[in-house]
């Protein structure tokens, strides 16, 4: 065998290894880490609808109309992971990242939204996931700072 042959076959080779984890990682719609249990997942879209979806409808500062906000919960996607830690850190595709207190998630149904109002989020509207309080239904999310809260493009979860 020539050495270039064996050089196209080493690179075969070491591509049919690595093909799979990148069409894994292209395939994860979100990522959830624990970081106190040093346990993460990598969820598709599969996944996350494999999770009970629920619909929350509320208005925000983003929506013109009451909208029916669909996908899991957030505590179910946390639950994943493991209970635990006080803060959760949600990053979007941009890298804004905004912490929220872990008690949100046990208080309150937020959602981690993949359709409004039967409409599949798409990355140029909010999508794939965005993350939802329901501010109509409590007086007190009715306040600017779970309007910083409300991010879109949610790609990745960090409970610390």
């Amino acid at each position: 065998m020539t050495h270039l042959k064996k050089m196209v076959l080493l690179f075969c080779m070491s591509l049919a290894l690595v093909m799979p984890r990148i069409v894994a990682a292209q395939d994860t719609m979100l990522t959830v880490i624990n970081t106190l249990s040093g346990t993460e997942m990598a969820l598709t879209e599969a996944d996350l609808r494999a999770v009970a979806q629920t619909t929350v409808n509320t208005k925000n500062e983003f929506v013109d109309a009451m909208t029916a906000f669909e996908g899991p919960l957030g505590r179910d996607i946390l639950a994943l992971v493991g209970e635990g830690g006080s803060t959760v850190v949600l990053t979007a595709v941009n890298d804004y990242a905004v912490e929220v207190p872990y008690e949100d998630f046990v208080n309150y149904k937020v959602v981690f939204a993949m359709s409004a109002d039967g409409e599949v989020f798409s990355r140029r509207d909010k999508g794939p996931i965005w993350v939802v309080y329901p501010m109509s239904d409590h007086a007190e999310l009715q306040d600017p700072v779970y309007n910083a809260r409300l991010i879109w493009q949610l790609v990745k979860v960090e409970v610390k």
